[in-house]
């Protein structure tokens, strides 16, 4: 009876352990704006980064990326476009570079972190922050200025959670999600088609991604993927989506053959997105085609 009342007592620690391990703590990015260390013209930086930015099809150049992104914060903290972009492509490093899970990890959360700097630079919204029980209720201060740090944003989230946690702590941060939802509902209002029908792609992983008791529909994920090309027809990431997520999913091997051959077949310098994200599609557009033979 003693050893029982020990192994039950190991149980529940053992429980407690993985209940709070699972919990997933951010590291707040909401006003923690860096200190200014660099005088170097802003315009010059900017230029660099976008000139790799043209030709950026590794994760050495897409490191490079970033930190030319950098620059321009180190001699900015504040500049907007520096911020979301240095979010954007930490996504990229996650989700087409990273192969290790701590590595996926820190890639996904430093996109939160300046995505959130980014969010941030509006004042009535971060000053909002203060004052509410969960940031949902601020999204409504946001606006169409901070469109793209917002939509990055819940993408980094999702991947995270996607890719990062584990069967329990998904359960366990199934707010992530909640969250997230109510931030797409807010891009909703701003600009529905943002980033090429961003917001229908996402509703369509949601649909894929929860079971149907849930709400989950396949059907539904196919009307949201034909609305994003819709808004999008250039963007090559809502076939290979279609593809990647769904048609792989149902089995659908003409319609999977059909996107991706397409997804291939374009010039990356004039498909949506930029050149870094198309490269990358376009790659994994061909590895998925081989895979089939």
């Amino acid at each position: 009876m003693k050893n029982l009342r020990k192994c039950i007592k190991c149980l529940v620690f053992v429980s407690l352990v993985l209940m709070f391990e699972s919990c997933v703590s951010f590291k707040s990015g909401w006003n923690e704006f860096s200190t200014k260390s660099s005088s170097e013209n802003i315009e010059v930086l900017f230029q660099e980064a976008y000139k790799i930015e043209s030709t950026a099809s590794s994760a050495e150049s897409v490191l490079l990326l970033i930190d030319a992104f950098k620059k321009v914060e180190q001699a900015d903290p504040s500049n907007y476009t520096a911020l979301w972009k240095i979010g954007n492509y930490n996504i990229l490093m996650g989700a087409a570079y990273a192969t290790k899970q701590k590595d996926k990890k820190t890639y996904y959360l430093e996109a939160i972190k300046y995505c959130e700097k980014a969010m941030s630079l509006n004042t009535t919204f971060s000053a909002g922050l203060s004052k509410v029980k969960d940031i949902t209720e601020a999204f409504c201060k946001l606006s169409i200025n901070e469109i793209d740090a917002m939509g990055y944003w819940y993408t980094a989230r999702f991947y995270y959670f996607k890719e990062c946690l584990k069967s329990l702590g998904r359960v366990m941060n199934t707010k992530m999600i909640t969250q997230n939802n109510k931030m797409i509902e807010r891009i909703d209002e701003l600009d529905a088609n943002w980033a090429g029908g961003g917001n229908y792609f996402s509703r369509a992983l949601y649909y894929i991604a929860v079971p149907e008791k849930f709400g989950g529909s396949k059907e539904h994920a196919n009307d949201e993927f034909l609305k994003a090309i819709e808004v999008g027809p250039n963007y090559l990431v809502n076939r290979w989506g279609r593809a990647k997520y769904l048609y792989d999913l149902t089995g659908d091997t003409d319609g999977f053959k059909t996107d991706l051959e397409w997804v291939i077949s374009k010039e990356l310098s004039k498909a949506g997105n930029t050149y870094p994200w198309n490269i990358y599609i376009q790659k994994d557009a061909q590895k998925m085609l081989e895979s089939m033979k």
